[in-house]
C-alpha cells in the first residue's frame, strides 16, 4: 500500500484519511489551522431539492446513500453523534411560489422527497402569517464541526496528524517521504501551483447563530425552516441562520453587510424576536461549474487534488473521498 500525504483537514481531507485508512494505507495529515474554514463555519445541511425552481440536487440518488453509511461508520468510529436526518420545512409566499411546488409534488421524480402541508408545525408560532408550507424530505444535518474536531483527536491519538506551525514554508522537501500527496487545502487551492488550470471562483458565506428567548426547549422546532436563508436546530436552543454568497470581499471575517442580510431576511420570516448568539464567516472552494474536483496535477502525477464541494461539501465529500481513495490504491 502507498505511503500518502494529506495536506488539510476539511471535510475533504478529514474523509480521505478515513477512506484510505481503512484499507490499510499508511496516511499523514498536515494542517495549519488558518482562518477562513467553510467546514468549520458551515452547518453541513444536506437538502435534496433546492434553488427556486425547487430542482432535484445533481446526482442526489447516488451521493445520498454514501453519505449516510459513511457518517454512520464515522459515529461508531468516533463515538459522536453526527449524522441527523430532519425534514426542511420550506415557506412559501407567492401564489406563483405554491403553484410551482404544487407541479414539482405531482412529478415522479420528487416522489418521496417534497410534499405539502396546511400549517408550519412547531415553527408556526414564531412565524409571521400569510404562508403556505412545503416540506422537503430525505435531509438533514451533519455536525461538520464536531467530525473535523474530533477526528483531529482521533488522527494526533494516533500518530498521522502533524500541524503545520509554518503555513507560509513550502511542504515540497518532505514530498519525497510520501507516494502520493492530496491536496484539500479548500479555497487556498486557487493558489495552487501545481494546479493552476483549476476554475476556482470560491465564495464568502456567514451564518448567524440564534437564540430565541422565553420558549422553552421543548416547544423549539426539531425541523429545519427554508426561504431565502435557512434556520437549522444545533442543539440545546441554538440554532444556525444561514447564509450569505459574497463573491468579493475583503477578508475573512464576518461583515456588517453580511449581518444585515440575514436579519432582514430573519425577519421577513420570523414573527417573535431572537437574540444574537455570534456570526460566523468561511470561503467556500467553488468552482465555475460548480462540480467538484478531483484531479491529477500535470505538473508532478505523484500529487492529487481534492475540492470544490462548495455548498454542498456534507453530501459530496463522503462519495468523492472514496473515489480518489479507490482511485490512489487500486489504480
Amino acid at each position: 500500500m502507498p505511503k500518502i500525504l494529506i495536506i488539510g483537514q476539511g471535510i475533504a481531507g478529514t474523509l480521505l484519511a478515513w477512506e484510505l485508512r481503512n484499507r490499510g494505507v499508511d496516511v499523514t495529515i498536515r494542517d495549519s489551522n488558518l482562518p477562513g474554514a467553510s467546514s468549520i463555519a458551515a452547518a453541513g445541511i444536506i437538502n435534496p431539492v433546492t434553488g427556486k425552481r425547487y430542482v432535484k440536487s445533481w446526482r442526489f440518488e447516488a451521493f445520498y446513500p454514501v453519505a449516510r453509511h459513511t457518517y454512520r461508520a464515522l459515529e461508531q468510529l468516533l463515538n459522536i453523534a453526527l449524522w441527523e436526518e430532519r425534514p426542511i420545512v420550506r415557506l412559501l409566499g407567492k401564489p406563483e411560489e405554491v403553484n410551482d411546488w404544487s407541479v414539482r409534488c405531482m412529478q415522479d421524480d420528487y416522489a418521496g422527497f417534497l410534499s405539502e402541508r396546511s400549517h408550519g408545525g412547531a415553527w408556526g408560532p414564531l412565524l409571521k402569517p400569510g404562508f403556505h408550507f412545503g416540506i422537503i424530505s430525505q435531509s438533514g444535518r451533519v455536525n461538520l464541526p464536531l467530525l473535523i474536531s474530533t477526528f483531529r483527536q482521533y488522527a494526533l491519538a494516533n500518530g498521522f496528524f502533524e500541524e503545520i506551525t509554518h503555513p507560509e514554508e513550502p511542504q515540497e522537501s518532505t514530498f519525497p517521504n510520501f507516494d502520493q500527496v492530496v491536496y484539500c487545502e479548500g479555497w487556498r487551492g486557487a493558489s495552487n501551483p501545481y494546479f493552476p488550470d483549476v476554475p476556482f471562483r470560491v465564495s464568502k458565506g456567514e451564518a448567524l447563530l440564534l437564540r430565541f428567548p422565553g420558549i422553552s426547549l421543548e416547544h423549539l422546532p426539531e425541523e429545519m425552516l427554508k426561504k431565502t436563508v435557512l434556520i437549522a436546530p444545533l442543539g440545546e436552543g441554538l440554532f444556525w441562520a444561514g447564509s450569505t454568497y459574497q463573491w468579493f470581499f475583503p477578508d475573512t471575517h464576518p461583515s456588517e453587510d453580511g449581518r444585515d442580510f440575514l436579519l432582514n431576511h430573519l425577519n421577513d420570516m420570523l414573527g417573535v424576536p431572537f437574540d444574537i448568539v455570534d456570526q460566523v464567516a468561511g470561503i467556500r472552494p467553488t468552482m465555475i461549474d460548480r462540480r467538484p474536483v478531483v484531479a491529477q496535477s500535470q505538473i508532478n502525477t505523484k500529487i492529487f487534488m481534492l475540492n470544490g464541494l462548495g455548498t454542498k461539501g456534507a453530501l459530496l465529500a463522503p462519495y468523492f473521498a472514496r473515489q480518489l481513495a479507490t482511485q490512489l490504491t487500486e489504480k
